[in-house]
């Protein structure tokens, strides 16, 4: 990567598959480094909490109840994304969320050409699809991680993935 290339990486938590954003993060590369800015924020779902998603985060709907809603968010979301790449694992999963959460604020979503899929990239490597077990076997520690997921640890693992793995065209 050139010292101006500049990526985002992004991993949302939800309260339902593919939909109703709780927790999002994105992560900041510039140069091929993790930079030091980030984007974390809860967020207020316009929904119940489904018991599978909650046992994945184990974020309830009482942890949200002070958190602002998405349509509060968007914009300091999209003006830390800007114009850049963004990284994803799993992107389907990240662009469809985001999506329906663009949709209900009334805002243009970011077309799909903008996203990169580190799941892709992984699995073109050898590795699994689940983005711990491919960081583990891409010698990626995982062990300072709770067995809960976070927005910002797996923005920062499928990041380091990224870093890893990327091809040579966007180095």
């Amino acid at each position: 990567m050139k010292p101006e290339d500049r990526y985002i990486v992004i991993d949302v938590e939800t309260a339902q598959s593919y939909d109703h954003i709780i927790e999002i993060a994105a992560v900041e590369l510039i140069g091929g480094t993790i930079s030091p800015r980030s984007f974390v924020r809860r967020v207020k779902p316009r929904s119940a909490m489904s018991p599978f998603c909650y046992a994945v985060h184990r974020i309830s709907l009482a942890d949200l109840e002070e958190e602002p809603y998405f349509e509060h968010i968007i914009h300091d979301l999209m003006g830390f994304v800007g114009a850049d790449t963004i990284i994803a694992h799993n992107y389907a999963y990240e662009y469809n969320t985001l999506k329906r959460e663009f949709e209900r604020a009334a805002r243009p979503i970011y077309p799909r050409e903008r996203f990169f899929c580190t799941m892709a990239l992984a699995k073109r490597s050898g590795l699994p699809g689940k983005l711990r077990q491919a960081c583990a076997q891409a010698g990626i520690s995982i062990a300072h991680l709770r067995a809960e997921h976070d927005a910002l640890n797996d923005a920062l693992l499928a990041a380091h993935l990224f870093l890893k793995f990327s091809p040579t065209e966007m180095r």
